[in-house]
């Protein structure tokens, strides 16, 4: 592929320009570079070096260094961009895949002044995202947007209140966007949009007065979304809910014994998986599945070993995961106490026990370089030091035979692959190399 950047003597070398926010868009893969010099823009590519151009030049910040270009989100035939200029400061783009039909939807600060954007989400035809404004007493104002890739169909869908901002992110739930608010009044609770104004709304005050329930870790099933509480007054707690104040609902408390939080992980089909430690520093993987009735039966899968239990600080917590064929993919970090975790492990599972298996015990250990896992097909892409070599790009379809090494990119050192995005029959990701720096890579695919 083309060699964007010049070669570059800035460590760490995830430090050096890159290409980011790679994203897949009509058939062919879009991206941000970010240059030494501090500009950036949205550049397409189709794996070839003459097809790998600039669409849109972003200037460099002036006043925080930084990626001009922060967020690519692709809505049906359009792409929605986060970018700043001299003219407009920070504001929504968009793009047909074109230079000349890459444009400004909507100077919603006017002028150069900037519009801070975020969480740029699809839900269905329309682009939804929250937007921030600094008050005079310097306290954060959130707001719901919605927009149609148009400067009329850019609008205000419901101003969230004084001292109000969204924590996490926004998750979809058929035609309704649910998300954390934190308010002054009730703290952070459950909020819901399905695009309307009556429609933006508080789903439940669970725990009542100024504190606030925090709910996080949002996953889906069956027409439920199930999340984790974290109040003042009570144990965590895991609850469901339909999208109504009456459907809101606990299902039980997850008493915290340990440092690390409780997590839910996406099911394998009708289900959500829930991992939690215990005081022993072992953790325990369970499946969480709608009855015939409408409640939930929770049903022990796996505890997973911990070589470390006996440590006081070694206690296990999931860091990444992705579903592929048909098997949950997740990284579990062994803590020490420190930034950097003992050991970082693979492990993947089926729903059973005889089905979670151990794959890797080499992914990052790194606290500014975390071992992400991709989805393609059904099988995952991720990065591992395995072989004795350094970290390099891997490939596991669940197996231990099926776990292997794609390439050793930079022989005697660390490639530092990451951001791989499938393009129709090609992956593409970002590694580093000790002759050309960080670059775009292409590794072609069999289904």
């Amino acid at each position: 592929m083309r060699d964007i950047f010049p070669p570059s003597s800035i460590t760490p070398p995830w430090y050096q320009p890159a290409p980011e926010l790679l994203v897949s868009f009509r058939d062919r893969l879009f991206f941000a570079p970010y240059f030494a010099d501090g500009h950036g823009g949205l550049w397409t590519s189709d794996g070839s070096e003459g097809g790998t151009v600039e669409l849109k030049r972003f200037p460099a910040e002036s006043e925080i260094p930084g990626n001009p270009v922060r967020e690519l989100t692709p809505v049906g035939n359009q792409l929605f961009i986060v970018g700043k200029d001299e003219v407009y400061g920070r504001e929504l783009w968009v793009s047909d895949g074109s230079a000349s039909g890459t444009r400004l939807v909507k100077d919603i600060t006017p002028g150069a002044g900037d519009t801070s954007l975020m969480d740029l989400t699809r839900l269905g035809t329309r682009l939804f995202f929250i937007r921030t404004q600094m008050s005079e007493d310097y306290s954060v104002r959130s707001e719901v947007w919605r927009s149609d890739g148009s400067e009329a169909g850019t609008f205000r869908v419901k101003d969230l209140g004084p001292k109000s901002y969204v924590n996490g992110t926004p998750t979809v739930m058929g035609g309704t966007l649910f998300f954390s608010v934190n308010e002054p009044e009730h703290g952070s609770e459950l909020w819901r949009t399905d695009g309307t104004e009556a429609g933006t709304f508080r789903v439940k005050d669970i725990e009542p007065g100024a504190g606030g329930s925090y709910p996080h870790s949002f996953q889906t099933a069956g027409g439920s979304l199930f999340f984790i509480t974290d109040t003042q007054s009570r144990d965590q707690e895991l609850w469901r809910t339909d999208g109504t104040e009456a459907g809101t609902q606990w299902v039980r408390a997850l008493p915290r014994v340990s440092t690390p939080v409780a997590s839910l992980m996406p099911g394998t089909g009708s289900n959500v998986f829930l991992a939690r430690s215990g005081a022993d520093h072992l953790m325990r993987l369970s499946s969480l599945e709608l009855d015939g009735s409408g409640g939930v039966r929770e049903r022990e899968v796996a505890t997973l070993t911990n070589d470390y239990a006996a440590q006081e600080d070694a206690d296990p917590g999931v860091v990444t995961f992705a579903v592929a064929g048909g098997k949950l993919f997740f990284a579990q970090a062994i803590s020490s106490g420190g930034p950097v975790p003992l050991e970082v492990h693979l492990w993947v599972t089926d729903g059973t026990q005889a089905g979670t298996l151990q794959l890797s015990r080499l992914l990052s250990k790194r606290d500014e370089f975390q071992s992400r896992i991709y989805a393609v097909g059904d099988r995952v892409l991720y990065n591992e030091s395995g072989l004795d070599l350094g970290l390099e790009p891997w490939v596991s379809d669940g197996t231990a035979a099926g776990t292997t090494l794609v390439q050793d990119l930079n022989p005697g050192g660390n490639s530092f692959p990451y951001r791989f995005t499938r393009v129709g029959s090609t992956v593409y990701f970002v590694a580093y190399d000790d002759t050309h720096g960080y670059e775009l890579w292409a590794l072609p695919i069999n289904d």
